[in-house]
């Protein structure tokens, strides 16, 4: 089952989990786990669906005090469920008390196996049902968006008004499939064409913890993922890297750091992290020696590796670090530069060097 239309990440992945374990609850025959888990299943969909689209005088801390039983009568009352389905819950609300052995045995309830099934059943209906209400509620979708972006290259002002008209949920959906587009080692028929600026415009509308959720990915894929990946992420994520504690942060600019040094040694891969401004901010977040260290031994890198016909990759880079710290910062690097690197390097570089925009031509 695809639990796309929740919104909630963390929420998603547990009824995910949930549904998981239930089909293997089934496999085994484990009547009681079906049972309880099918209720569960259903509980929380109901409540995150009434959080999301709240009926008239019912509040989302209303709804999370509700029970089982209120909620399955709220959705059939703003029609989310059918007759038919409504009157099938009762095998579910009976039975999924049997949490409790006590009312098992004080009720002289029984179950089955079938019964089990009849809740599986259940279960799959109701999500089929409250997937397509939700839907219908919404309106334009992510994914929608996103096929559109694809297909039409559209404008700022136009995006704008595409994403206004976009319910909460959707738009958490869309930041998180605009992130990580570029990820995807898919060749599509369309390729959607620089996602960060559908970023930009998109994240002053979804929550804090959704941007956060993104950079805690970015800390993930520098302790397990691909180079590629970390570099893509950091493009689309740098500029809210501050989100994050000082320990996630340090993980984060000693890799990237230490990425953009080993880039000097390759004016391809330079001009490609030039061209993104990866240099650009560096000097903002110099908060441990560890990153003060790395950020001169890569302005060091950058004077050391320069190439005389490729001048301007190194001027720019070199620029745009630089230009991240302060007036007195900038002298006392250049200081450190002149007094660890050999003067056949600094001559050279500093030679042609002068704050500026450089051009290739």
């Amino acid at each position: 089952m695809d639990f796309d239309f929740i919104t909630d990440e963390k929420f998603r992945n547990i009824l995910t989990r949930d549904f998981e374990e239930l089909q293997k609850c089934i496999d085994c025959k484990a009547s009681k786990s079906v049972l309880i888990l099918s209720g569960s299943i259903i509980e929380a969909v109901l409540s995150d669906y009434f959080i999301n689209f709240p009926p008239p005088e019912i509040n989302s801390k209303k709804v999370l005090t509700m029970e089982m039983a209120k909620l399955i009568e709220l959705a059939f009352e703003n029609k989310l469920i059918s007759q038919s389905t409504r009157d099938l819950t009762t095998v579910v609300k009976n039975y999924r008390n049997h949490i409790h052995p006590g009312r098992e045995i004080r009720k002289n309830e029984s179950f089955d196996f079938d019964s089990a099934l009849v809740a599986k059943s259940l279960l799959n209906i109701i999500l089929k049902e409250i997937k397509e209400n939700y839907i219908k509620n919404v309106g334009h979708t992510a994914t929608d968006i996103i096929s559109k972006l694809e297909n039409d290259s559209i404008s700022q002002p136009l995006f704008e008004k595409l994403i206004n008209k976009l319910h909460k949920s959707e738009k958490v959906k869309l930041y998180n499939l605009l992130v990580e587009y570029d990820l995807q080692e898919v060749n599509f028929p369309s390729q959607l064409n620089e996602p960060k600026k559908y970023i930009s415009t998109l994240k002053p509308q979804v929550d804090r913890s959704v941007v956060t959720g993104q950079l805690m990915k970015l800390v993930n894929k520098i302790e397990k993922g691909e180079k590629w990946e970390v570099m893509t992420y950091y493009y689309l994520l740098f500029e809210d890297i501050n989100y994050l504690d000082e320990n996630n942060i340090e993980i984060i600019l000693l890799y990237i750091i230490n990425a953009l040094a080993e880039s000097t040694r390759n004016s391809d891969e330079l001009q490609r992290y030039v061209n993104k401004t990866l240099f650009a901010n560096l000097g903002l977040y110099l908060i441990t020696d560890d990153i003060k260290k790395e950020f001169l031994n890569l302005c060091c890198k950058i004077v050391t590796n320069y190439k005389s016909k490729e001048e301007y990759i190194y001027f720019n880079a070199y620029d745009q670090l630089i230009n991240s710290i302060s007036q007195d910062k900038k002298e006392k690097v250049k200081e450190y530069i002149l007094t660890t690197l050999s003067t056949y390097y600094t001559d050279k570089f500093y030679k042609g060097y002068s704050d500026g925009d450089y051009l290739p031509f």
